[in-house]
């Protein structure tokens, strides 16, 4: 039996936070029946669709409305956000859910909140990395603005909405009465940058400085960072300079004694490591570090990694059944309860599939 069997989860949002949160509910055992417009916009990767029955109509019209009432009525879970246009005033009322459901944990999800400047703007991970500054954190001084490459913050936003529910979840338990919960992609940016914030906010208002070359952390000192090898690339945790150098047979970094120099002159040994690690292979590199107690690792790329003992030992990919595509590849979910995965327990059917079969349980002919 997994955790979540008999908790009945309506989905009723696009983009990605929310159909992710849906998915690790799914993946955790819970019903999960998403709520499709006869127009929506495909999801961005057909993996999320797995685990879940999928229900389409158009809940604009008043008939159709009725039958989102009647599963918001049934449900334990309801977790919404906003269309991919990003408006905000399709957004159901709390009040109007609570009224339907006193025991619903309704569990929101928006851009930016519900008010503010900026609670009707349509959101984007791209859009909200760079109105919080992240970009600002990647790549060197020099560099422009980087985003980061995945949709991160959408991400953390979904992990931290599942954590909502799961916590009102066990507060309904004892109390019997359900909840609104709200996370918004910005707030989870803003807290994803703890480190940074908490830190501006108390030295003065500095802002962080990327280092000039090999940067990978504002606030950490050398050696941390990514280097170029004679046949790849070789990452450097932070640790002792010295020690580093001794192991490298780096002679030159024999002379940054004093430790605060780590940070200060960073960009000098950061230099300095540069040009001596191009003069072997990564492997050999970190083979001499992890001999020494160095904590170091080889950049692989996706292929190197799918490959590797390291990751063939998981076994932690999984074959889904789609409708309309057969077979497709893709992680399982990385919680295991007593040693095991959790797999998928329905493939990827064609939107509208359960309608019928929907109708007739929920009554919603």
């Amino acid at each position: 039996m997994l955790p979540l069997e008999g908790l009945l989860v309506v989905e009723y949002c696009t983009q990605l936070a929310g159909p992710f949160a849906g998915l690790r509910l799914a993946d955790l055992g819970a019903r999960v029946i998403r709520i499709e417009g006869t127009e929506d916009e495909p999801l961005p990767l057909i993996s999320l669709y797995r685990n879940k029955e999928r229900f389409q109509f158009c809940v604009a019209t008043g008939g159709e409305h009725a039958k989102l009432s009647k599963l918001i009525a049934e449900a334990d879970v309801l977790i919404e956000g906003p269309p991919a246009s990003g408006l905000q005033t399709t957004l159901l009322p709390y009040e109007r859910t609570q009224a339907l459901n006193a025991k619903l944990i309704h569990a929101s999800i928006t851009g930016y909140g519900r008010k503010g400047a900026w609670s009707a703007k349509p959101y984007d991970d791209l859009f909200v990395q760079s109105l919080t500054g992240m970009p600002w954190l990647s790549g060197n001084a020099n560099d422009p603005p980087i985003p980061f490459p995945l949709s991160t913050v959408e991400m953390f936003a979904s992990a931290n909405l599942v954590q909502g529910i799961l916590a009102a979840l066990v507060l309904r338990s004892k109390s019997g009465e359900g909840m609104l919960v709200e996370v918004s992609l910005l707030e989870s940016a803003i807290d994803y940058q703890f480190e940074v914030l908490t830190t501006h906010l108390n030295d003065g208002g500095q802002l962080p400085q990327r280092s000039s070359l090999n940067n990978a952390h504002a606030y950490l000192a050398a050696p941390y960072g990514i280097y170029e090898t004679a046949d790849g690339y070789l990452a450097l945790a932070m640790g002792s300079v010295l020690e580093l150098g001794a192991l490298l047979q780096c002679e030159a970094l024999a002379h940054y004694e004093d430790v605060a120099s780590w940070f200060l002159r960073r960009d000098e040994i950061k230099g300095l490591l540069a040009d001596h690690l191009r003069t072997k292979a990564a492997a050999d590199w970190a083979e001499d570090l992890v001999a020494g107690g160095y904590w170091c690792a080889v950049v692989q790329t996706v292929d190197e990694l799918l490959q590797h003992e390291g990751f063939l030992a998981l076994r932690n990919i999984q074959q889904v059944q789609a409708e309309e595509r057969g077979l497709f590849l893709t992680p399982y979910c990385p919680i295991r309860f007593d040693n095991n995965y959790m797999g998928s327990r329905r493939g990827v059917g064609q939107a509208g599939m359960d309608n019928a079969r929907l109708e007739a349980e929920f009554q919603l002919l």
